[in-house]
């Protein structure tokens, strides 16, 4: 009995705490979270520490690390952010897989994001994203280009009289549809 009561408590603190939302942890000063997780084999427990999150004053997510069960790490991710609490940076490391990409993103006067660079573990830009905007603030396209410029996907998005999304379509890097979706809605 005393297992289930220790086992319901660690549960509440973990999902009141990593379930919170940005302002509910802004709200609440919270600076970092750290999950726990308890596994049962044969009768016995086992508890591990899942993840840490640290955040900023705002809420933001500035670091997550997520553990694997004997203690490594698996991944880490951190994050940048400007005065106007806009995301400039973001680089997730993936200890199983090797791999590190670090990116970056610029946005326009409204607050829109207009571009997004990806760059390799060493530094080398792989590819470049930039996004447009009509003048009621709906993204317009999507445009996903290697280095050197080569379209790779490009994605449109149409709205309808009332300013809701109404089409998307995908293109690939050969200009053929790869994908497509359509919103209808029906009004009171």
């Amino acid at each position: 009995m005393r297992r289930i009561l220790i086992f319901a408590s660690c549960l509440i603190l973990v999902i009141s705490v990593s379930g919170q939302a940005k302002k509910e942890v802004k709200k609440n000063k919270i600076k970092s979270t750290t999950d726990w997780e308890i596994v049962y084999e044969n009768g016995q427990s086992k508890t591990y520490k899942s993840s840490y999150e640290e955040f900023d004053k705002n809420g933001h997510t500035t670091m997550k690390v997520e553990y694997a069960p004997d203690g490594t790490i698996l991944t880490k991710m951190t994050v940048k952010y400007d005065a106007y609490q806009n995301k400039t940076e973001e680089t997730e490391f993936d200890f199983s897989k090797n791999k590190n990409i670090r990116k970056t993103y610029k946005y326009n006067a409204f607050k829109d994001r207009t571009e997004e660079l990806e760059y390799n573990s060493s530094g080398v830009l792989f590819r470049k994203t930039l996004f447009t905007y009509n003048p009621d603030g709906n993204k317009t396209s999507e445009i996903m280009m290697d280095p050197s410029g080569t379209v790779l996907k490009k994605t449109t998005y149409t709205y309808n009289p009332k300013k809701l999304k109404s089409g998307k379509q995908t293109m690939n890097k050969s200009n053929y549809p790869e994908s497509g979706k359509k919103w209808e809605y029906e009004y009171y």
